[in-house]
């Protein structure tokens, strides 16, 4: 997806260094490593640094090494879990065929195509790094990307100076699109003779993802024909039924291609499924949030309408349907662990309200009931904590512990003491102030004073 661009510093590489570097695969000084798996590594240039991972395990040194380049989506869920069963796969599949798996992190914003001009040279100088150091054979050379990263494969990597590419294919998932109808640079023969193949669910259209504006479906679809058009014959789109955004199993479909492309043993498929049993409804449920879904009871608890996205504060979260038929969450961050928010319920309705993770942060507790007939839930926004509660008479509102207001409101017993809030917190001429069922509590801009009024 094309996003606005942000502003880095930047360094023109120079052309002819950067080709010959890629084409000998060769550094002076360099010897192939007899091991070189390791996560992330931080490359620097063009003004950038980012972090990239290594695979190599299994992979035969003796032998021609070939390289697979994975781009990941954008929000880098994968490329910021390098240890992931997927990425895993992936390595091992490429291992195989004898290449090693090479995973860069997207800078900054977590996403390849804000400024893909500068990101691309960032990327080019990696290639050239990794090709001369691991002694790879650029006439094997895979680039794979889902979603953001396949548009960063076909607007950049591909499509301007990609000339240190000698044989190999594209991988390109969920995307790709090319949205002037033409390459920053023209091919040579040796690259038009690749095979890049877009792979798009039928449901990955409109709607599919964000923002709703923007058709995975119809971005392959033009991305194949511009390909197509700059002579690259084997350039061709596989529309496979019934998948959506979020339900491709990547390290299959990059592994098939792989096997298909370094052996010539398999034609491409034309329709790939989800496999596995960790995926119910089209949606992979995986690590602590499977985990906790398990334990709740599975699909006799809730179903999954959602892959799982990152959120504020370091948290992640899936969304689930409800066997109560309300809409329900799970987050999970390294400090909360996995927690349950109830959207169809008031404090659900409050959180979702307010800004969910991004302004309360992650549930620290599941929603708890009070003795007096009342609940509520606390939420960490690192480090921040914040009370929403609910009763009957006041509806769900929600208190600051970590301000000087809910300090002292949490010092005079919680809402044992002076009662539930009976709204958030309020400004007024001196400062701020919030009122509880049993009183009011008031902090002074100025003499930072905090004064409690009972009644």
């Amino acid at each position: 997806m094309k996003l606005p661009s942000f502003s880095l510093p930047t360094t023109t590489l120079p052309a002819a260094l950067l080709a010959g570097a890629l084409l000998t695969g060769t550094m002076a000084g360099t010897a192939a490593p007899a091991h070189a798996s390791t996560m992330n590594s931080v490359h620097t240039a063009a003004g950038i640094s980012s972090q990239y991972h290594l695979y190599d395990d299994g992979v035969d040194r003796s032998k021609s090494v070939g390289v697979v380049f994975y781009f990941d989506g954008d929000g880098q869920y994968y490329a910021q879990r390098p240890s992931t069963s997927v990425l895993r796969t992936m390595a091992a599949r490429a291992a195989a065929k004898n290449m090693i798996l090479v995973v860069p992190v997207a800078p900054a914003n977590r996403s390849w195509t804000s400024n893909s001009e500068v990101v691309g040279d960032w990327f080019r100088a990696l290639a050239a790094r990794i090709v001369a150091e691991q002694r790879i054979d650029a006439t094997r050379v895979h680039l794979a990307g889902y979603s953001g990263g396949a548009e960063f494969i076909s607007t950049e990597v591909l499509s301007d100076r990609a000339g240190w590419i000698r044989g190999g294919g594209s991988t390109l998932i969920g995307g790709g699109g090319v949205y002037n109808g033409r390459l920053e640079s023209t091919p040579d023969a040796a690259l038009k003779a690749t095979d890049p193949t877009w792979y798009v669910g039928s449901l990955d259209s409109y709607g599919a993802t964000q923002p709703s504006t923007w058709s995975a479906l119809e971005a392959a679809g033009k991305g194949a024909a511009a390909y197509q058009k700059a002579g690259f014959a084997k350039a061709d789109r596989v529309v496979m039924p019934g998948l959506h955004h979020t339900n491709y199993d990547l390290a299959d479909l990059v592994g098939d291609d792989v096997d298909r492309l370094y052996t010539g043993a398999a034609p491409k498929p034309q329709t790939v499924s989800p496999a596995g049993n960790d995926v119910v409804n089209g949606y992979q449920l995986t690590g602590a949030i499977g985990r906790a879904w398990a334990a709740r009871g599975g699909t006799a608890w809730a179903t999954p309408v959602s892959a799982e996205y990152a959120s504020g504060h370091g948290s992640v979260y899936q969304r689930f349907a409800g066997a109560d038929g309300r809409d329900k969450a799970l987050y999970w961050s390294r400090t909360t662990g996995t927690r349950v928010v109830d959207y169809g319920g008031s404090i659900g309705k409050k959180f979702a309200a307010g800004g969910y993770a991004s302004s309360y942060g992650a549930p620290l507790t599941d929603e708890q009931r009070a003795a007096d007939g009342g609940a509520y839930q606390l939420f960490d926004a690192s480090g921040k904590r914040t009370k929403i509660l609910w009763s009957a008479r006041t509806g769900s509102n929600a208190v600051k512990e970590y301000g000087a207001i809910g300090r002292q409101w949490a010092a005079l017993g919680h809402e044992r003491g002076l009662g539930y809030p009976t709204g958030d917190e309020f400004s007024t001429p001196s400062g701020v102030a919030q009122n509880y069922t049993g009183g009011r509590i008031e902090w002074n801009a100025t003499t930072r004073a905090v004064t409690v009024s009972r009644g």
